[in-house]
C-alpha cells in the first residue's frame, strides 16, 4: 500500500464527493510534478565547431602541394621546350648532308602509272557511253500484260458451270427377291428336312 504523507486528520474526509476532489488535486500535482523534471544528463546535440567541418589547414596543405606539382610541371616544360629548340652541331650536319633519294626505275615507274590511268579513264568513257541491253520499262509493260492475262483467266474459271452426268441404272435390281422371302423359303426348306423322317416312320 503507498504511503502519502499526513496524517489521520488530513487524509481522512468527510464525504465521496470531497475525497474525490482531493484526489484530483494529488493526481493534477503528480502531473505538474513530471512535466517539470529535468534529467540529470544532458542529451542535447552539441555545439559545431566551423573548424572541424571546413578543415582549413587540410585544404591549405592540398593547395600548397597542387601548387608545388605544377611549378615543377611548368620548369620540366621549360626544359623540355630549350632542349628541342636549342640548335646542334649534329643536327646541323644532318640537314646539310641530306640530299633527295634517287630510282633507278622512277622515270619507266611515272610512264606505267601514266598509262594505267589513261587505260582506265577509257574504260570507264566506254562503260559510261555503252547503251544498255535490258530494258526496265518493257518489264514492267510485260509485268502488266501478264497480270491482266491472269486476271482474265480466274474469272473464266470463276464462270465454269460443273456438268451434271446422267448415271447408268442398277442391271437388274428389280429381278432380285426380297430379304423377307429368302428368310421364308430357308425356314420352309429347313421344316421339311426334320418333318419328313418322321413321316415315313409312321406306318
Amino acid at each position: 500500500m503507498p504511503k502519502f504523507k499526513g496524517n489521520l486528520w488530513n487524509m481522512s474526509t468527510c464525504n465521496r464527493l470531497v475525497a474525490e476532489r482531493t484526489e484530483l488535486r494529488r493526481h493534477e500535482k503528480h502531473l505538474q510534478a513530471l512535466e517539470s523534471t529535468r534529467g540529470q544528463v544532458d542529451a542535447t546535440q552539441p555545439k559545431e565547431h566551423t573548424h572541424l567541418r571546413s578543415k582549413l589547414k587540410t585544404r591549405k596543405l592540398q593547395e600548397d602541394r597542387a601548387a608545388e606539382i605544377q611549378l615543377e610541371n611548368r620548369i620540366l616544360l621549360q626544359k623540355m621546350l630549350n632542349i628541342d629548340t636549342k640548335p646542334s652541331q649534329l643536327a646541323d650536319a644532318m640537314n646539310s648532308s641530306t640530299t633527295r633519294p634517287r630510282s633507278l626505275h622512277g622515270e619507266s615507274q611515272r610512264r606505267e602509272a601514266e598509262r594505267i590511268a589513261a587505260e582506265n579513264h577509257a574504260l570507264l568513257t566506254r562503260l559510261q557511253n555503252t547503251k544498255p541491253s535490258i530494258d526496265p520499262r518493257t518489264w514492267e509493260e510485260e509485268e502488266v500484260d501478264r497480270q491482266a492475262l491472269k486476271f482474265r483467266l480466274s474469272q473464266n474459271l470463276a464462270a465454269r458451270r460443273v456438268v451434271k452426268l446422267r448415271m447408268p441404272n442398277k442391271a437388274g435390281s428389280w429381278n432380285l427377291p426380297r430379304i423377307a422371302d429368302i428368310a421364308v423359303r430357308s425356314n420352309d426348306s429347313e421344316w421339311e428336312r426334320v418333318v419328313r423322317p418322321l413321316t415315313e416312320m409312321d406306318p
